[in-house]
């Protein structure tokens, strides 16, 4: 179940919350700036990077989450930031469980959840997550932002220290067909490391030769920074929100 904490310090119109998996006892920290109003409203869900795990109960994310805001407040949306101590698991089965206990919450608690609209944003590797979560769960989001992520593909293999995570592993030609049932905006850096590199462009590539709802914002410099500029002045929020199931 989900336990309000109280407030977010930094940002006070955030609500500080703690997700408990019922089956596993295991839990994430989110905080969330929920919509109290009667209708239907979209949810956006955003996934931290790995530089901004293991906060737990402090705020540190909010800071990376705060460069969506301004975008977010410009719609009626319940908006999530997701806080998790180890960001690798985006890879588990239990955390697609837990945003599902968190969408229903809101649901519950103030029965205006618009299930077609429930979105994924993500940096790095949250951007990262965002794949394999539409990955696990196609048809379920309506759509996915990505800034400076990447994925393992045929061209850039699992490392060697991750081999062993029966969770992680590379896209295959039947998973770029099913991730393009999912709208995606990506944003990367031409001068980002290769990893960020050649798996955006495949991830690209692939998404359009099937077909898929696909836009695409490449720096020319920026490296593993774009993110920031990407997120507070692109079109990226408007896009996301005219998509529905």
């Amino acid at each position: 179940g989900v336990i309000k904490q109280g407030v977010t310090l930094l940002y006070p119109s955030y609500q500080k919350y703690f997700y408990c998996d019922k089956t596993t006892g295991e839990g994430y920290f989110f905080r969330c700036k929920p919509i109290d109003e009667k209708g239907k409203f979209p949810v956006v869900i955003y996934q931290h990077g790995n530089g901004m795990n293991r906060a737990g109960k402090n705020d540190i994310q909010m800071k990376e989450f705060s460069k969506l805001i301004k975008k977010l407040d410009a719609h009626k949306c319940h908006q999530i930031a997701i806080h998790l101590d180890v960001a690798c698991e985006y890879n588990r089965p239990e955390y697609s469980r837990a945003l599902d206990g968190i969408i229903s919450y809101l649901q519950n608690t103030y029965g205006n959840v618009d299930f077609d609209r429930i979105y994924l944003a993500g940096t790095s590797h949250g951007g990262y997550g965002c794949v394999y979560e539409c990955l696990r769960n196609p048809g379920k989001y309506a759509a996915a932002v990505i800034s400076m992520a990447y994925t393992y593909n045929s061209e850039y293999p699992i490392p060697m220290d991750k081999c062993d995570d029966p969770y992680v592993r590379r896209l295959t030609d039947e998973d770029y067909k099913t991730l393009s049932k999912t709208p995606f905006y990506i944003s990367w850096a031409k001068d980002d490391c290769e990893l960020m590199v050649v798996s955006n462009t495949l991830l690209s590539e692939r998404l359009e030769n099937n077909n898929g709802d696909l836009k695409v914002k490449i720096y020319e410099k920026g490296g593993h920074t774009i993110s920031a500029d990407f997120f507070e002045n692109s079109d990226w929020a408007d896009r996301m929100f005219e998509k529905s199931l």
